[in-house]
């Protein structure tokens, strides 16, 4: 069809069509799409997202219709993996959580500060290796294009990306991280129901310290949440590297201000809020 050695759909939606496609023994992904713009605007993030959780751009070119030629990354669906385990014991988890945290706040940090917008473990893929990469910019874009535009999963994404012209910021791909890690901790996506999402809901034996990073993640206010990526990644490096006394201040800390809902909530980050 494309004059490729191998060529096979593996999936489709509104945007166009994916293929598996094979040239001089290396495999790619191949996508097809119906709208040039919306071709052009993702292959020029993938160019600038330089980082080991994305695939990488090979090419674009027009032939009838528009197409991205990008690294094929084997492995299996993340939101799969998950299911099957019911969720990732805390030292697993962790070491996913940095991994997608650091892309996340790689394109945060990037000119023109990038926004995902649609962090989802469907958009997840988990590699043989054990690494984790993340496969589809199609929902990014620039900060300040951010408000214009509604984008997202409903039930992942940040409340005020579906309403158009509310205000998007850093903070809103720091709501999807938040239902993210609760999703790979408990197995269970957290429901939506106006209030911040916590881990006691999921179960026991869960860490304090993660608790409250979801819970400041998750508020529907974002005046409220942790205000980016960068953030929410040095708090996740703080609990992955502490020694085990460091380890123990921090969960009293955080049990503390789970605690009393008064603290927790005056923890207010509206200074850092992007307008």
């Amino acid at each position: 069809m494309f004059g490729y050695d191998e060529e096979k759909l593996i999936g489709s939606g509104s945007f166009g069509k994916v293929y598996r496609v094979k040239d001089k023994g290396k495999y790619y992904a191949l996508k097809e799409m119906s709208d040039k713009a919306m071709r052009d605007r993702e292959a020029a993030f993938l160019k600038l997202s330089d980082h080991p959780l994305f695939p990488k751009f090979i090419d674009s070119y027009d032939e009838g219709k528009f197409f991205i030629l990008e690294e094929y990354i084997w492995g299996n669906p993340f939101d799969e993996c998950i299911e099957r385990r019911g969720g990732f014991a805390q030292p697993e988890c962790m070491r996913f959580a940095i991994s997608i945290a650091d892309g996340i706040a790689y394109l945060q940090q990037s000119d023109g500060n990038i926004l995902f917008r649609d962090l989802k473990a469907e958009n997840l893929i988990l590699q043989p290796d054990g690494e984790i990469r993340l496969a589809d910019l199609g929902s990014a874009c620039f900060l300040e294009d951010a408000s214009s535009s509604v984008a997202g999963t409903v039930g992942a994404s940040a409340p005020e990306q579906f309403e158009k012209g509310m205000s998007q910021g850093m903070y809103s791909d720091v709501y999807a991280f938040g239902m993210l890690l609760y999703h790979m901790l408990t197995g269970k996506r957290a429901g939506v129901n106006g209030k911040s999402v916590s881990l006691a809901e999921g179960g026991s034996g869960f860490s304090a310290s993660l608790d409250l990073i979801i819970k400041q993640c998750t508020s529907p206010d974002p005046s409220l949440r942790i205000p980016d990526m960068y953030s929410v990644l040095q708090r996740l490096v703080d609990i992955a590297t502490c020694t085990p006394r460091q380890y123990k201040k921090l969960e009293k800390n955080a049990k503390k201000l789970l605690k009393d809902s008064e603290a927790s909530a005056a923890v207010t980050y509206s200074r850092n809020i992007q307008s």
